[in-house]
């Protein structure tokens, strides 16, 4: 076999995998890539990270095809980025910052003070229009007369 047929044979598999690594992948795999990459300084709760995947997946609040592209990539998504200033690097950078912060958001991470020592619990998925949904509202007490 020659060298040429040899690289093209290569090439054609390796495309071959990616193609089948893209159909197959799953937004919800996605969503936990990102949780866990993003936030892998926090003590994550698996099923909790899981089940904020599945919720975010149904909205289809953040396009299909970059998570499904983001799945495929798998373990090379996961490696240490790279300090790049580029149009494709902002706009996965975007996507993750949307990702992140509706997590931590979506649970009780900021009810509990922001402490990085506890372990993060997912609650529910956040939405803003929901009354008493933010994790910032702390209740008045009203200063007592003496």
């Amino acid at each position: 076999m020659k060298r040429r047929y040899f690289l093209i044979s290569a090439l054609a598999g390796a495309f071959g995998l990616a193609a089948l690594r893209y159909a197959f992948g799953s937004d919800q795999g996605a969503i936990a890539k990102v949780v866990f990459k993003k936030l892998s300084y926090l003590k994550l709760d698996p099923a909790g990270v899981r089940q904020f995947a599945h919720d975010l997946a149904r909205t289809h609040a953040i396009s299909d095809a970059r998570l499904r592209l983001t799945d495929a990539l798998g373990p090379l998504y996961t490696l240490p980025a790279l300090s790049s200033d580029n149009r494709l690097d902002n706009a996965i950078r975007h996507g993750e910052d949307r990702i992140t912060t509706l997590y931590l958001l979506s649970t009780d991470f900021f009810k509990n003070g922001a402490d990085e020592s506890r372990e993060v619990k997912y609650l529910s998925l956040y939405d803003a229009l929901v009354a008493c949904s933010n994790p910032f509202a702390r209740p008045v007490i009203p200063p007592t007369s003496a």
